[in-house]
């Protein structure tokens, strides 16, 4: 068996953090969005409001997605962590 390349758990460290990044800045969208809602609200505009509230529902259901995808790269690079290379 080939030798691990040590690198790779800094690439899956480094893909786990763009994936964080990720996730804080589609939080930061969401909420910049629920703020557009609330102004459709002040100027009764309704299909405004479902709009918002399904893109927002949709940005939900990506980050738990992108949620996921973050802690299996964790997992994955526990595992390689924790496996000895061979001699």
């Amino acid at each position: 068996m080939p030798d691990r390349d040590p690198a790779s758990i800094e690439h899956l460290e480094q893909a786990r953090d763009i994936i964080w990044d990720a996730l804080q800045l589609l939080e930061n969208a969401q909420r910049i969005l629920f703020r557009a809602g609330d102004c459709y609200v002040a100027e009764v505009w309704g299909d405004g409001v479902r709009s918002v509230l399904e893109v927002t529902e949709r940005m939900a259901d990506l980050s738990g997605d992108l949620t996921s995808v973050q802690i299996e790269v964790g997992r994955i690079a526990r595992r390689d962590r924790g496996r000895s290379t061979p001699t």
